[in-house]
């Protein structure tokens, strides 16, 4: 199996992991455009497909299954996965999956990928604090800050901050923490007005062209 899917998928960084345990565990604190599971191949593979539409960062992800007679194609698809191949792979069924798959996956990647940056920011709490924050870099749904006072955030926060653009357009957004690793967090943006986001858009993309 793992010399199919080398194959098919030559030239993408692979992560294995060969049991649940360790499988749950790298879902749980890492993204992925797409995953491969085989799920008759190893104990509580199914519980790695829920483990991924489950988790925050890759519950849109891609999921190939290959399936070997105990898990009905079916099953494979109530649990989540978007495409089931069963034992012995199909070289040439697999790569036509994964073609047909590009396009998700690459929305997701750009959904997901960081630019680095260094912009000051103000985070307001609920409870109406204001704290002095630097962002570190940002994607498409969200971004990673450092508070420059210590603070303990929880839940959701309004974000302000200028994009260094010659138009320096104010940035107010609604954000969620995903993660914290104190004084840095992970926050997704959920909420933000249609010119901030519109300008937010523009900025992501005068990036990826640099």
């Amino acid at each position: 199996m793992q010399q199919a899917v080398a194959q098919v998928f030559a030239g993408i960084d692979l992560h294995v992991s060969e049991d649940a345990v360790s499988a749950l565990e790298l879902i749980s604190r890492s993204h992925f455009d797409g995953f491969i599971v085989d799920c008759d191949g190893m104990k509580h593979g199914a519980e790695i497909i829920a483990g991924v539409r489950s988790s925050r960062a890759n519950k849109k992800s891609v999921i190939f299954t290959v399936v070997n007679g105990k898990t009905s194609v079916a099953m494979a698809m109530e649990l989540g996965s978007n495409f089931v191949l069963g034992k012995p792979l199909d070289v040439n069924r697999l790569s036509t999956y994964f073609q047909s798959s590009l396009h998700k996956m690459e929305a997701e990647q750009r959904r997901y990928f960081r630019y680095q940056v260094t912009v000051d920011a103000e985070v307001v709490r609920r409870d109406g604090k204001v704290i002095p924050a630097q962002i570190l870099n940002v994607s498409d749904g969200g971004l990673a800050l450092r508070l420059l006072e210590p603070a303990h955030l929880h839940d959701s926060v309004t974000l302000r901050f200028p994009l260094p653009s010659a138009r320096r357009t104010l940035i107010t957004a609604v954000a969620v923490l995903c993660w914290s690793r104190e004084p840095i967090f992970g926050m997704k943006l959920f909420g933000m007005d249609e010119e901030s986001r519109k300008a937010y858009a523009e900025w992501l993309s005068s990036m990826a062209l640099t």
